[in-house]
């Protein structure tokens, strides 16, 4: 399927479906196949649809980047999803798409990824997504958007880290110095020490890439070794 968004992820395979198509017969096949815990059964209908489009394209992402099936992904007792060893992934939806990306862990340490809709976090909500270091302005952005990109941006980066760190963190412990409209880039700064490897004095920078499509923009972090 053609989408706006492949083109961020240079060393990862990602796929994606727009929550509003109907699946194709081939993809109706792949759906009937997953397996998932039977709390899943549970969920308002709309979040099982997520949580099933979701691991649906977490396997159509696994296939392109292992060629091998991925029916069966359970969580683990965090509620990240539990990658089979030797990959790293991550997975994200807004109210119009939900997608994954997987890459082999001997090409990056981790990805991630943050579907949003354009605008949709409010200014009331900035000292809580906000740092000291974070931009408070851009010319080419409203403070909603410019907000949804940096609240995108951390999100993105926690889901590539949150692997090698194996611990919380929050908006605090990260600041966006930097958003390229006109590259599709962002710097986000870690400015606490998550651990030995990761902090101000180790990993300073990050450099991840966005694209703005319609009403969503999609954040992508891929994390080299």
């Amino acid at each position: 399927m053609k989408n706006p968004w492949s083109h961020l992820f240079l060393r990862s395979s990602f796929f994606a479906l727009k929550k509003e198509e109907d699946l194709d017969t081939s993809l109706k096949i792949e759906h009937s196949k997953l397996q998932y815990d039977s709390a899943v059964n549970g969920f308002h209908p709309k979040r099982k649809d997520e949580f099933l489009l979701g691991r649906l394209c977490a396997a159509k992402a696994f296939y392109e980047c292992t060629k091998q099936p991925l029916y069966d992904l359970k969580n683990n007792p965090d509620r990240s999803p539990a990658w089979p060893s030797g990959v790293v992934g991550t997975i994200s939806h807004n109210e119009f798409w939900v997608g994954a990306a997987v890459a082999k862990d001997t090409d990056l340490l981790g990805v991630g990824m943050d579907f949003e809709v354009m605008g949709r976090t409010k200014l009331e909500l900035a000292k809580q997504i906000r740092s000291g270091g974070d931009l408070l302005s851009h010319p080419q952005l409203s403070d909603e958007e410019l907000l949804t990109l940096i609240f995108s941006a951390k999100e993105s980066l926690y889901k590539a880290l949150y692997p090698q760190v194996k611990k919380f963190f929050g908006f605090e412990d990260a600041s966006v110095t930097k958003i390229d409209l006109d590259n599709g880039t962002f710097v986000i700064n870690l400015i606490s020490d998550l651990n030995l490897n990761f902090g101000p004095k180790s990993r300073f920078s990050f450099e991840g890439r966005f694209t703005v499509d319609n009403k969503t923009c999609l954040t992508v972090l891929e994390l080299s070794h």
